[in-house]
């Protein structure tokens, strides 16, 4: 086999996988281009501009008379709670940016306030609240409606379904769903939860896309005033954690959660989110290159050769594939047909002549028993390389002593 040869047939394998790659990577590329990070400053600032910013939203609010405070310190925030009574929203964007421990504090806050948690994962979920855990997540977000059970707000369909939540088995506090799991709320130890699955309805560049920004004035403008955590970066841990604002007598009896005790509502999985994508990439892929490796869809059909060919090569290609098979009975069969169909012609026999034709005629031109005559030519197949040798030669010398003359290897095929 030349080289040219060789290098056509790897371009025959890597050509088709090449536009599944390039749909990959493109695809890949948009959606980390489109996707906003939380740790740019205009992330989900009160202040920031651009369209991951939510400054339109905060003039919003301020517009329904919601006083807003921004903190970039967790402990401050949660501090400024304490004087509200309860009359407070804390807005948490990013609450993986929040240091070791600080979500469990959460509980501890004071009464009635409404927290509300921009897309948590499964760790971060089950370190603030007891009875809700993660149920799924999407590649990009998704749109639904409402739900007519929902009563935590009036928004019509809204782009919040990315991160699903859900109840757990063993919850203790009852878990109201909305938009298909995409928003929940849960209270607990007196404090309203709200888990978001999308940062969509607060983002600059969404808010004009179906209800997002009816859900986001709904979700932050339910107190009077409104705590916004504007974290851009994880918070290193300080040397002495701060206690929330509750009685000193209450901290005896808190035990911080473990953050990696994460739940699932539907438990938890061994397989990551992508995988699912990448197998079903890698399918598409596997079939991509069966349909281009194969020259037809269906049942082998016969075709001419390009070029003539003795018989002997062509005796002899088949033979090696037939050997490499140990297809002993199909490559007899094929010397079989053929010795029958000369020996019918050198009888005047038609060439579909059967064994009840054929046979009688054969003994009376050699005056063999005829069930020699049906072993050579309808006898079971070989168990053996040298029974199909001799199975051959005794054919090759039958079809010689019928047809008077020998048989010519070298006919063009």
């Amino acid at each position: 086999m030349t080289t040219r040869t060789q290098r056509r047939r790897r371009w025959r394998l890597v050509l088709p996988i090449l536009p599944v790659l390039a749909l990959i990577v493109y695809s890949v590329s948009v959606h980390m281009i489109e996707e906003p990070s939380p740790s740019e400053p205009a992330y989900l600032a009160p202040a920031g501009d651009g369209p991951d910013g939510a400054a339109g939203l905060a003039e919003q609010l301020r517009a329904r008379g919601v006083t807003i405070r921004t903190f970039t310190d967790s402990d401050e925030a949660f501090r400024a709670l304490g004087p509200t009574r309860g009359d407070t929203t804390l807005f948490v964007p990013s609450p993986g940016f929040l240091y070791r421990g600080q979500l469990g504090w959460l509980r501890w806050l004071p009464d009635r306030v409404r927290v509300v948690l921009v897309e948590p994962d499964a760790a971060q979920v089950a370190e603030a609240v007891e009875s809700v855990g993660t149920s799924g997540r999407r590649w990009a977000t998704g749109v639904a409606a409402r739900g007519a059970d929902c009563r935590l707000t009036d928004a019509g369909p809204a782009a919040v379904v990315r991160t699903r939540y859900g109840q757990l088995e063993d919850a203790t506090a009852a878990v109201e769903s909305c938009y298909d799991g995409g928003l929940v709320r849960v209270y607990e130890h007196g404090k309203e939860f709200v888990l978001v699955g999308s940062a969509d309805p607060f983002r600059a560049e969404r808010a004009g896309e179906h209800d997002n920004a009816g859900l986001a004035l709904d979700l932050l403008s339910a107190k009077s005033t409104l705590v916004w955590l504007d974290l851009h970066e994880r918070e290193p841990v300080p040397p002495k954690p701060s206690k929330p604002p509750v009685a000193e007598d209450d901290y005896d009896d808190y035990v911080p959660p473990s953050g990696n005790e994460a739940k699932s509502a539907t438990g938890p999985s061994p397989f990551p989110d992508w995988l699912f994508w990448v197998v079903l990439t890698l399918l598409a892929a596997t079939l991509t290159v069966m349909l281009a490796r194969g020259r037809r869809l269906g049942p082998p059909v016969p075709e001419a050769l390009p070029v003539v060919v003795p018989g002997a090569e062509t005796a002899a290609g088949r033979g090696r594939l037939y050997r490499r098979a140990r297809a002993r009975g199909p490559a007899l069969e094929t010397l079989r047909a053929a010795a029958r169909r000369r020996l019918a012609a050198a009888l005047n026999l038609p060439a579909t002549a059967g064994p009840e034709a054929l046979l009688p005629a054969l003994q009376a031109r050699t005056g063999d028993h005829p069930q020699r005559l049906g072993e050579i030519l309808y006898g079971p197949p070989p168990q053996t390389d040298d029974e199909l040798h001799d199975r051959a030669v005794q054919l090759r010398h039958l079809v010689e002593y019928v047809t008077a003359r020998p048989v010519n290897e070298g006919e063009p095929r």
